[in-house]
Formats: structure tokens, sequence, C-alpha cells
């Protein structure tokens, strides 16, 4: 198999002779190197002695000793280092779990060639693979281990500590992410409620960040979130807490603060912003809004939702500027935004962990599916729906090996066979998760017109009309976006090649859509010359 190291050597461990044989052959078609068939753990465990194997694939119904303690005695054999690769029968299953403190490294399901290949791979390069149907089990008793030992294992205890950090610490700004800023703000809403103290909330939004992205680029609108996250930093007390609660949305939760407090503070970022100037595109701005426990709301999705209209009346009312709840305007204002549902954001997160910048490019499609579908005529339950959809139509990548998911070069059949399977694993984990109507646009929208598409091979209007949607945004985001093996194309040249797509790969309606949609969009942007900016 092209790219495969030859220094890998596996053997299989499996009381049937038949899965043994269909094992070694997938293997050895994939030019991987069998060097031994062990029927029971003495024998595996000899026959690692003797032809010395650096992965063992092993049933985990393996009789005698057991599977789990085999693979423990096995990966602590003197003088070797072995990895291993549990195997499982789809009745089976749950026995994965068991494998989990043995050291073992991949859980793959038997029946499914390409993942065993894929899996000895990863663990020959130090990586692992959970296919989806594994997850459960072995996250599980991951859960079950960490409960077990956490009195007495401190260093399990430390890793937990760090995983926690990280799943509440926003990628790319450094600031606390959405979940945590509800959490924290839950706790802090209770701590004000018992002392009867103010508590202030802040929401704000980089102006015109679109444009930015649009014009300069999304590596310029990383460095402008970038900077903006130091203007938080550098600008809040200690006990203050800011977090970026969306794509360029911030979120800043003061405890002992009243409006007059809020309201200073608030300014005090939005000057910042002004200082703030970014390389290739200059100064920032920021609309900010201010809402007050008890004074403004006493629960807190009212508390937030009070913010957030009072930052949607800064925006009405010219941007870059500082609003209190309860501020009126002129002209009616649109509604805030709606907080992303939880189980969308824990999603969210994961991917954000696992695969940041595939996380960021899903925030990006899921603005331009969301404005596609206002300009399409969608009603407002069917563009919420698109925009759900966009922000999880890659979460089923996260069932990927790190090997795929983070690869920067061309990728072989196997990987490709993996890849092209993410929308059905992305459905049936999003199964009960979110509305049905969701989860079938995710599991379509890499369906084509000419029914080359996959998973199903899906043709016509078999494809849902907002999983056509999803697939235009995400091409074009895809082309514009810069690549470590190949540049960011132009958004004319993408749209170009949009067309070009149309009425083999794509909907040509939707394309049509969104060019005008993209082309009145450039038509609003101010075009400011590099030597202006900084």
């Amino acid at each position: 198999m092209s790219g495969q190291s030859p220094d890998v050597r596996v053997l299989l461990a499996d009381a049937d002779p038949v899965s043994l044989a269909v094992a070694a052959n997938v293997l050895e078609t994939a030019g991987v190197s069998v060097v031994g068939k062990a029927t029971d753990p003495a024998q595996a465990i000899e026959m690692a002695r003797t032809n010395q194997p650096t992965v063992v694939v092993i049933d985990v119904a393996l009789g005698g000793m057991g599977a789990p303690v085999t693979a423990k005695r096995l990966r602590e054999l003197p003088g070797q280092r072995i990895e291993v690769v549990a195997l499982a029968g789809f009745n089976e299953v749950n026995q994965l779990g068991d494998m989990v403190a043995s050291g073992t490294g991949a859980y793959v399901i038997k029946g499914k060639p390409a993942e065993l290949v894929a899996a000895v791979r990863a663990v020959s390069t130090g990586s692992g693979l959970l296919s989806a149907e594994a997850s459960r089990p072995v996250l599980e008793e991951i859960q079950n281990l960490y409960d077990r030992e956490r009195a007495r294992n401190g260093e399990l205890e430390q890793m937990v500590t760090q995983l926690q950090a990280l799943s509440v610490t926003d990628w790319l700004t450094g600031l606390k992410n959405h979940g945590y800023f509800f959490d924290r703000l839950s706790e802090e809403l209770e701590r004000s409620r018992r002392y009867d103290r103010p508590l202030a909330v802040i929401m704000a939004d980089l102006d015109d960040f679109k444009r930015i992205n649009d014009s300069y680029g999304h590596a310029a609108g990383d460095a402008v979130l970038r900077a903006i996250g130091e203007v938080f930093r550098n600008q809040l007390r200690e006990v203050d807490v800011a977090c970026r609660v969306g794509g360029e949305e911030f979120g800043v939760i003061m405890p002992e603060t009243d409006s007059d407090g809020a309201f200073q503070a608030a300014e005090r970022l939005r000057l910042a912003a002004h200082e703030a100037a970014v390389p290739g595109v200059g100064s920032v701005k920021l609309s900010l809004g201010v809402a007050v426990f008890p004074n403004d709301a006493g629960a807190r999705d009212e508390l937030v939702a009070e913010a957030d209209q009072a930052l949607y009346l800064a925006k009405h009312q010219g941007k870059d500027k500082v609003v209190l709840a309860g501020s009126r305007a002129d002209a009616p204002v649109e509604a805030a935004k709606d907080p992303l549902d939880p189980a969308v954001g824990g999603l969210l997160n994961a991917m954000r962990l696992r695969a940041p910048q595939t996380a960021e490019h899903s925030l990006r499609v899921a603005d331009l599916a969301t404005e596609l579908g206002k300009r399409i005529g969608l009603n407002a339950a069917g563009v919420k729906m698109v925009k759900t959809a966009a922000l999880l139509h890659d979460i089923g990548r996260l069932t990927l090996p790190d090997v795929i998911l983070n690869s920067t070069g061309p990728l072989t059949d196997a990987d490709w066979e993996l890849i092209r399977r993410h929308p059905r694993n992305a459905f049936e984990m999003l199964n009960g998760l979110v509305p049905p109507e969701v989860a079938n646009v995710v599991l379509t929208h890499h369906e084509h017109l000419d029914g080359t598409g996959y998973p199903s091979q899906l043709s016509g209007d078999q494809i849902p009309l907002p999983a056509r949607m999803v697939l235009v945004c995400d091409a074009y985001d895809a082309m514009i976006s810069h690549r470590l093996y190949r540049g960011a194309k132009s958004s004319s040249t993408a749209i170009e090649e949009l067309f070009a797509a149309a009425d083999s790969q794509l909907d040509r309606d939707v394309v049509a859509a969104f060019a005008k949609m993209m082309d009145e969009e450039r038509a609003n942007v101010i075009e400011l010359p590099l030597s202006q900016a900084g």
C-alpha cells in the first residue's frame, strides 16, 4: 500500500480461524506484513517473543486469560514496543470497553476492512482510532476508570484537569468558550442572588467582521479575533470572565458591578479595540450591550437576552457604541440571536478540540448558509434549520483517525473510503440530539445532482434543498481558505468554479442565488489600501 511503512509487522490473535484468514488477507492486500496468526493467548505471547511484531490485532472474545490481560502482557514484554488494536464483532461491541486499561490504541469493528487498515496505520505512527460503533463502550469505560482511580491516581487526575481546561478554552483567542460562559454565569448569578449583589453581563460583537474576512481573508480575520482577545484580557479585572461565545461575538461576566461600572468597562473595551490595529487590516470596532442583575433581568437566559438586545440596538444605531439594556430606538430592532442549543454547542466544542480549523470552517459555512437561506426565501424555521445543519455538517469527521483528520498531503483510497463515511457517522451521532430534518441535511450534504456524491448516490430532487445549499457554501469556503498544499482562491475564481460544477454536482439555481448574494456583499465592502492599515 502506498505510504505504508515497511517496518509495520502485525500479529493476529483470534480463536476463529476464518476471522484470522480474513484479517490476514485484508492487511496483506493493503501491503501490511502479517508475521503470525495465534488462536489463543499463550500462542500469541510466544509468537510475539519470537516474531517481534510491532502491532497486535486482538479479538476481544479471545478465550483463556482473556483479551485485556493478553493485551497487557504483550505490551509488557521486555525489549519490545507493541501497540494493540482491539477488534470486535457487532454483537461483541460492549466488550471493547474492557480493553481500555490494557493500553489498547485503536478500537474497530469486524467486517470493515478500511477501518482495520487505518487502525494499524494509526497505532504504528503513535496515534489511535476509535470507530463510531466502538465509541460508546470505550468512552463509558474511560469514565468508569476515572471514577475508580481518581482518589489514588494523581497522574490521571492531572490529565483530567488539563482536558477540562482545554474543553472550556477557545483555541483561537485563549479566552473561555461558549459552554463555560453559560455555566459560569449560572454560578455567579446564584451567588449574586444569595448575597443580594449586582452582576453585569456585557455582550460584544465585532462590527463588519464578515467584510474583513471577505476583503482580507480568513487569516486576517483570525488575527483580528486574537487581537480582540488581548483587548479583553488587558482591559478587564481578574474577577471578570471574558469568553468567545460565537464566531465574532464575546461575552463578559462582571461580578459586583452595577450599570455605571459595566458601562465604563464596556466603553474601555470599545476604545481599546480602536487601538488594537491589526497589520493589513487596521483598527477594528466593537458594538456592546450591557445588562445588570437584578434591575434588567432575574434569570440567566433573560439577562443574556437583555444584553444581546442592547447589543443589537447598538448595531442598529450605527455600530461602534455601548448601549444599556432598556434603551429605546426610533426604529424597530431585529431580535437578538438565540444562544446555540447546548447539544450543538457541545459538539462544536468537541470539534474545536480535535480539529479547530474544521470548527472555524463550520462557523463560516453556517454564516453563509444562513444568509443564503434568507435570500432564497426560507421562513424563519427553515433558516434556523439550515444554519444548524451547516454548523454540524462536518461533525462526522470526529470519527476519523488523527492521521486522516489532520492530514496535509495526498490521501490514499482507504483514507477516502473512511472520509466518505463521515456523513453517515454524523447522522448516527446526531440521532435524537437534533431534529430529524437537520440530521438528514447533514447526511445528504455531499450528494451530487448527477448521483456521483456520497454516501447514498442520491440525485436531483432526492437531495433536500438545504443540503444543496450547504454543499455550495461548503465548497466556496473551502476554495477561498488557505491550505498547506495550496493557496486560497479569490472569491471570483471560486464562484466561477461553482458555476462550472452547476448541473452536475451543484444546483444551478442555488449557485446563482449564492453568486448574487456575494456580489451584493462585495459591493458594500470598502476596500482599504494596505498602506493605510496599521
